[in-house]
């Protein structure tokens, strides 16, 4: 039977040990998704990184996880490519969350949900070979659902809707390469529209996605806009 001193010497090893997993699992690093989901590409400037509570700003090279919420200022923009090789540009005055990606070993495909806050985001999505792989783009008011495609999302508060002057929040979305179909996040009856290459839409309030025009109809590919 250990001595009285040893087992005191055990008991506060064992208690050591316990408190630093509490603290690494508690800790906004890695917080409790853990594992990344991609990686910081591109940066210009300074962008916000908002993680599990805590703010800091963004490292070129750095790990990106689930949940993560990146803002850009009036001087800044980020690139990240995620995990299976779609990339997400995040121009200027923008902000986007992290809200899904999976990447399963096999043919059970990829699932991707990022969330435009406000601002702009151009799309790069890699052809997937299973069916089942999806990449959404979600805005406050419009749902962008691709498979292999490049495109621009753009979504606005604040500012009147082009032809609907009392609308102050839309959503424009642009198809450089594919195949986007946009449907309104808030009117469930209203039917989708499939935008094809060189065509844009704008889903403007909960009034339904309009009928794609011509690529350039509207401010998305303006310099400077937002």
């Amino acid at each position: 039977m250990p001595a009285p001193g040893k087992r005191v010497y055990r008991a506060i090893r064992l208690f050591l040990a316990v408190s630093l997993l509490g603290w690494v699992c508690s800790s906004p690093s890695l917080g409790e998704d853990g594992a990344a989901v991609g990686t910081v590409s591109k940066l210009s400037g300074s962008v916000m990184l908002e993680r599990h509570g805590y703010t800091s700003m963004v490292a070129l090279s750095a790990k990106v996880l689930l949940n993560d919420r990146f803002t850009t200022s009036e001087s800044s923009s980020i690139a990240i490519t995620l995990l299976g090789g779609s990339e997400l540009d995040v121009g200027h005055s923008s902000s986007i969350k992290i809200d899904q990606h999976l990447v399963p070993s096999g043919s059970a495909g990829r699932s991707t949900i990022i969330r435009l806050l406000n601002g702009k985001l151009h799309s790069i999505v890699p052809y997937a070979q299973s069916q089942r792989s999806s990449f959404i783009v979600r805005t406050a008011n419009a749902i962008c659902g691709v498979r292999d495609t490049e495109f621009d999302t753009a979504y606005v508060e604040g500012k009147p809707c082009p032809g609907f002057p009392e609308c102050k929040r839309y959503t424009d979305v642009g198809v450089i390469k594919g195949v986007v179909e946009v449907r309104s996040a808030t009117n469930p009856k209203a039917l989708p529209v499939r935008v094809a290459e060189g065509y844009e839409t704008t889903v403007p309030c909960e009034i339904p996605p309009s009928s794609p025009s011509p690529l350039g109809a509207t401010e998305l590919e303006a310099p400077g806009y937002h």
